[in-house]
């Protein structure tokens, strides 16, 4: 009896061995092809898919061979697993794909591999974000460009209401503005705060980038739910350029906020000495008072800055 039990004992130890053992060697080739799709080692890739090695294998982020190909601009290798079998629009854990990898790093070799091979540029992750989304915030004008033309609208919006070409705008990065509105991007669409592209670059103080749209017919005064301009925007964040772009163009000085604060006392209370010369100086109304009756003189006083309380009384500010 107790010489079947040490057989048995034996037999579950060989069995447990043997499969430990045999999930290394699956595991340490999951290693290696991860590995070598990540370094574009092709001969290596072809190697182990041709030995029957899935590739669609995950680690333990829900990453696949194709994804790390992706992230390292691995053409060659993307093509070489997509034609083994590889899904084009496997997520991973965070719901990113393949094609999301690749236009986050602008690698456009690999995102012209990928929608030749079907990868689908409408997935969005949890947080919303698209290709298009990632490529258009990072300034990847050519990468935009392909995604558009694989049939993606340029008008396509983000779950909080957001069109691609505000992130563009954010990022100020003119080649990708021209792209999306040469592909019929909307120039005044709002997202749920009524904000603007016009509005995003002026508050990042992207000057060229606020040129660029006014040309195009980008509305100057459009306004977002707080009354907040493009101008607001650029006095609030002390952006004197773009501010001095946007006047030129015709900019309310005198406009109130929804609060009915004027521009002129935001500027002052912004302690923004050039941006408070430049309103004056396009002849902000220094007698406009806000919402609690007070002029730009009463906020300059407050401030205690002696130069901005000497350019409002010698524009006419009094109490």
């Amino acid at each position: 009896m107790r010489f079947y039990v040490l057989v048995q004992c034996l037999l579950v130890g060989y069995l447990t061995f043997s499969a430990n053992m045999t999930a290394n060697a699956a595991n340490a080739d999951v290693a290696y092809l991860f590995t070598a799709a990540s370094k574009g080692d092709i001969a290596t890739v072809n190697a182990m898919l041709s030995s029957g090695v899935n590739p669609n294998t995950r680690d333990n982020e829900g990453i696949t061979a194709l994804m790390y190909a992706a992230r390292k601009n691995r053409a060659d290798v993307a093509s070489a697993l997509l034609a083994k079998g590889a899904d084009v629009n496997d997520k991973d854990k965070g719901g990113w794909t393949a094609l999301m990898f690749a236009a986050k790093k602008n690698n456009i070799e690999t995102v012209k591999v990928l929608l030749d091979k079907g990868a689908d540029a409408k997935v969005r992750d949890p947080a919303g974000w698209s290709a298009l989304g990632l490529a258009a915030t990072s300034g990847y004008s050519q990468t935009v460009d392909l995604i558009i033309k694989s049939g993606i609208d340029a008008n396509t919006k983000s779950d909080d209401g957001k069109p691609v070409l505000m992130y563009a705008a954010k990022s100020g990065d003119i080649p990708t503005i021209t792209s999306l509105i040469n592909n019929g991007a909307k120039l005044d669409t709002q997202d749920k705060l009524g904000t603007t592209a016009l509005m995003i670059a002026a508050r990042e103080g992207h000057a060229p980038a606020v040129n660029y749209l006014l040309e195009k017919g980008a509305d100057v005064d459009e306004q977002d739910h707080s009354k907040w301009t493009a101008l607001t925007w650029a006095v609030k964040k002390s952006q004197v350029e773009v501010a001095t772009a946007l006047i030129a163009k015709g900019a309310n000085v005198n406009h109130h906020d929804s609060e009915g604060t004027p521009l002129l006392q935001l500027a002052v209370d912004s302690n923004a000495e050039e941006m408070v010369k430049l309103l004056l100086d396009n002849k902000a109304d220094v007698k406009a008072r806000d919402q609690y009756g007070l002029t730009a003189y009463v906020y300059a006083l407050k401030l205690k800055n002696p130069t901005i309380v000497e350019l409002i009384k010698n524009a006419g500010g009094r109490y």
